[in-house]
C-alpha cells in the first residue's frame, strides 16, 4: 500500500474542516436545486388541455344548476333553528 493510502485508511488524510463540510453541502444543494428546476421544466411542458377542458365543463355544469336557484332570505326563526341544530349535534372532544 502506498503511504497516502495508509494515511487515508487511518483517517489522517481526511479533511474534517468546516470548509470541506460547507463545500460538500454547497455542491449537494446545487445538485438538488438543479434537479428541481429540471423536474419543473419537464412537468410544465406536459400539455394539460384535458384538465382545462374538464374544468370548463365542470364550471358550465355548475352554472346550469345555479341558474335555476334563487336567493331566499332566511327568517330569524330559521336561523335560530339551524344554529341550534349545529350546537346540539356538536360533540366536544379534547
Amino acid at each position: 500500500m502506498s503511504e497516502d493510502k495508509e494515511r487515508e485508511v487511518k483517517g489522517e488524510g481526511v479533511d474534517f474542516s468546516k470548509r470541506a463540510f460547507i463545500k460538500t453541502a454547497l455542491i449537494g444543494g446545487i445538485a438538488v436545486a438543479s434537479g428541481a428546476v429540471i423536474a419543473k421544466k419537464i412537468v410544465s411542458n406536459i400539455p394539460n388541455t384535458g384538465l382545462a377542458n374538464a374544468s370548463v365543463s365542470d364550471e358550465l355544469q355548475q352554472d346550469r344548476v345555479m341558474k335555476d336557484k334563487e336567493f331566499v332570505v332566511m327568517s330569524k326563526e330559521e336561523k335560530d333553528r339551524m344554529v341550534q341544530m349545529f350546537v346540539s349535534g356538536y360533540k366536544y372532544t379534547a
